[in-house]
């Protein structure tokens, strides 16, 4: 909140409010109801304006609401104990929707599914962020921890819920300003993403045992599905409709989803957390000391039918120390064509070369008003790598007389001019994106 009051004045402002909203826009007050003292603690602060209605035998004000008061009556709405309290009742419906009966001869009662897996997650985050100096903190990570495997974890957590709900003294609690507040959710949720990150990293080096990669994938789509917008997009065996990670995956498929969820965590930390990722040093996407090595040396070149555009660039890139990475040259593997584009596009940089290869005019346009365009394939592997490499991250380069696509006109399309002045603002994009470029290499 903005404005610092304890519990108990919020309690009060609340009331005061409500009968303002009941008796047509101001309220009287006076002891024995109210204590003189608080009241004028909260006009001190804003939070109400009073006229003066002293009798000689008491006190008594009216009171009418201010600007200050009515943002503090909103912000009260979304207190961390009205967090916990919808946990609570979220837990209390889950508990009803999600409870199984085990069929041996104990007849165990626990609860698991999605909707139980999306609120033990979004638990966690609340209590990393908010959480780190309270007594039940430890408590409620290793209930979230065993979540899977002990039976009892539901119950565990409703009982831990329930004590922080009563807990005024830490409700009451505003000891750090509002920039301390938020720079330590900022460090713990920062802190949380980078050990995910790390753990993603870990088993995509050796992914040699897939239950232990399994128990990976599910604490992080439980855990940042409520924050990380389109977290499940392009992951397979993920179902929309329901919100539903399915956990019945393996092998091949299991490292792809795992990928794609690291990098979302990696986009995530670098565009709400910059100056934390920077110090981290997460703004090299992070990786792994041994993916850093191989990615950083890899650029992925899409082109059209122009080959010797397509050579130039490659043959530039090479000269500088770099592996041009062209799709029709790699193993197909089986892989379609999409998949191809995804195990080969796990690089540090990618260049996407618009060529004179394709006509095409708008349908009522006149015959003979044709432009030239780049191959659809291009279009749509430069839009694709945007999105998964980000845009700072690709560069277009256009040879010729181009009619270059209306969706993504904020792109800035470098010409590939006959002198090579392409070469040097490649060089300045590549570095811009924290690669290693020699430019003497680059622009001969």
């Amino acid at each position: 909140m903005g404005i610092v009051i304890d519990s108990n004045l919020r309690s009060i402002l609340k009331k005061i409010y409500s009968d303002i909203e009941n008796n047509g826009g101001e309220v009287s007050v006076s002891s024995p109801d109210y204590k003189q003292t608080q009241i004028d603690v909260l006009v001190a602060k804003g939070l109400v304006s009073k006229i003066d209605a002293s009798a000689l035998d008491g006190w008594g004000y009216i009171l009418r609401p201010t600007y200050e008061g009515e943002i503090a009556i909103m912000e009260c709405g979304n207190t961390l104990k009205s967090k916990v309290d919808e946990f609570i009742n979220r837990g209390i419906e889950i508990g009803n929707k999600e409870s199984h009966t085990s069929a041996g001869p104990y007849h165990i009662t626990s609860v698991s599914g999605p909707m139980y897996d999306k609120w033990m997650g979004e638990i966690n985050i609340f209590n990393e962020r908010h959480l780190k100096n309270h007594p039940l903190h430890d408590s409620i990570y290793t209930t979230y921890f065993h979540r899977k495997h002990k039976p009892s974890s539901y119950d565990d957590m409703m009982g831990h819920l329930r004590a922080l709900s009563v807990d005024e003294e830490f409700f009451g609690q505003s000891s750090n300003t509002e920039k301390e507040t938020s720079q330590m959710i900022n460090d713990s949720v920062a802190q949380m993403l980078k050990r995910d990150i790390d753990r993603c990293n870990s088993f995509l080096e050796n992914p040699f045992n897939d239950s232990v990669g399994v128990d990976i994938y599910e604490d992080i789509t439980s855990k940042y599905d409520s924050i990380i917008p389109n977290l499940g997009n392009g992951l397979y065996q993920y179902y929309a409709e329901q919100h539903f990670y399915d956990p019945e995956i393996s092998g091949d498929t299991l490292s792809f989803n795992l990928k794609n969820l690291k990098n979302k965590m990696v986009s995530y930390l670098a565009l709400n957390y910059p100056d934390i990722a920077k110090v981290a040093g997460e703004a090299d996407r992070g990786l792994s000391d041994k993916d850093k090595k191989v990615m950083s040396n890899k650029v992925f070149i899409v082109h059209g039918h122009d080959n010797e555009a397509k050579q130039e660039m490659a043959r530039t890139l090479e000269k500088a120390g770099f592996e041009a990475v062209i799709l029709h040259e790699q193993a197909d593997s089986g892989l379609t064509i999409i998949e191809k584009i995804e195990r080969y596009t796990d690089v540090a940089f990618a260049v996407v070369l618009y060529t004179e290869c394709d006509l095409g005019r708008e349908k009522e346009a006149d015959i003979g008003s044709e432009k030239y365009r780049a191959r659809q394939n291009v279009v749509f592997e430069h839009g694709y790598l945007i999105g998964k490499l980000g845009r700072h991250n690709v560069c277009a380069i256009v040879k010729g007389d181009v009619d270059t696509p209306g969706d993504i006109s904020g792109v800035v399309y470098t010409p590939m001019d006959s002198n090579g002045a392409w070469k040097m603002q490649l060089g300045k994009n590549m570095k811009d994106a924290g690669l290693n470029v020699d430019m003497n290499k680059l622009c001969i």
